[in-house]
């Protein structure tokens, strides 16, 4: 029986490439030792998801069969987390974004606000999509898995109103709070800058 997808293997293949290039990444941030939390909660976990992806898209490329459960126990926790994590992750990058924007330095000012930035980060990126993965996905969950035909393993969900609040609205309440909390200090440094550009005395 040949695979379902006409394209095969051209999806498992893409999903290498990507785990590769994420671990690129990871291993440059690691010997230059220069760490933005944000991108490294990024792609640790895109690398496992990409890479997962491609094993299921070999496994089950040709068949729906139920198997290898633990495996898809993983994969289905792994999918949820990181369907929380890459806004998540947006956010804790924009929120870096905005600290140098408003302080004008890389560095943080005192020793308790790089701890509580840490505190900040650390929950965005780890805490809460293992909360919604770990427990939350046990409470909502409608089976244990689904097996779909050419992809393999994923979560199986339930349909209902706290599954659109804690999880659905996950890729929205992130950007949406990047834009109203981060967005603003962004155009005065700009326009302070453009001021200034303004206002040196063209050359003679």
């Amino acid at each position: 029986m040949g695979a379902v997808d006409p394209t095969y293997p051209l999806y498992p293949a893409a999903c290498l490439l990507a785990s590769i290039l994420l671990l690129l990444v990871l291993l440059t941030s690691f010997v230059r030792q220069s760490w933005n939390l944000g991108v490294a909660f990024l792609c640790f976990w895109l690398f496992f998801e990409n890479l997962t992806n491609a094993v299921s898209a070999i496994i089950w490329s040709d068949n729906y069969d139920v198997k290898n459960y633990a495996y898809c126990d993983i994969v289905s926790h792994l999918e949820l987390f990181c369907f929380v994590l890459v806004p998540m992750s947006t956010l804790i990058i924009l929120r870096r974004l905005y600290l140098i924007a408003s302080l004008q330095s890389v560095d943080l000012p005192s020793t308790n606000t790089r701890r509580w930035d840490l505190v900040v980060e650390w929950t965005l990126g780890l805490i809460i999509p293992a909360l919604i993965a770990g427990p939350i996905y046990y409470v909502l969950q409608a089976s244990r898995f689904q097996v779909i035909e050419g992809s393999g393993c994923t979560n199986a969900v339930g349909r209902s109103i706290l599954t659109e609040i804690l999880i659905a609205s996950g890729p929205i309440v992130p950007p949406v709070l990047s834009f109203i909390r981060e967005t603003p200090p962004y155009s005065r440094p700009l326009k302070a800058a453009q001021g200034r550009s303004l206002s040196l005395p063209e050359p003679s």
